[in-house]
């Protein structure tokens, strides 16, 4: 397979097996969520056509039978409603982090970082010079995160002011 790669110029005949077991991990969840949304197509296709009220021929067709669920058919409206729409989100998702490359959330918020320009901010912030106040709380956070502080000898000399 490998060889037949390399003749078509394919990059991925080069790629390490860590990168080829990421990118099929991926490909097997886009996999798994459309199967799971057209599961979930088909129970909502059923539970309409199964909750469909079909008059027979000499029944009125304007007003439902006495024996209807108002209630339950709304429930079933919003169990396939919100089936469809968490499985149609999780085809998108795992669709667009295969597209991507992109294996997590934290790795997402990374490249949205980068195609933004948040990064270059972020360095050209941490770059600026500091102010003294800001300066001086952050050295106190320090010292209290280090342990440098006295709590009793502070709460001393708060009691006596």
């Amino acid at each position: 397979m490998t060889d037949l790669l390399r003749t078509l110029n394919f990059k991925l005949a080069d790629a390490s097996d860590e990168y080829k077991q990421r990118r099929k991990i991926q490909m097997m969840r886009f996999m798994a969520s459309a199967a799971i949304t057209i599961f979930a197509s088909r129970f909502a296709y059923k539970a309409t056509i199964t909750r469909q009220y079909v008059p027979t021929l000499f029944q009125g067709n304007h007003s439902p039978p006495l024996s209807y669920n108002f209630a339950t058919d709304a429930a079933v409206a919003v169990g396939a409603g919100t089936l469809l729409c968490g499985s149609v989100s999780g085809m998108l998702i795992f669709g667009g982090f295969w597209c991507l490359d992109i294996s997590n959330v934290k790795e997402f918020g990374w490249r949205m970082k980068s195609l933004m320009g948040g990064d270059q901010k972020e360095k050209e912030l941490s770059e600026m010079p500091m102010d003294e106040e800001s300066s001086y709380i952050q050295d106190s956070l320090n010292d209290m995160l280090e342990g440098k502080y006295d709590f009793d000898k502070i709460d001393d000399e708060t009691d006596k002011n």
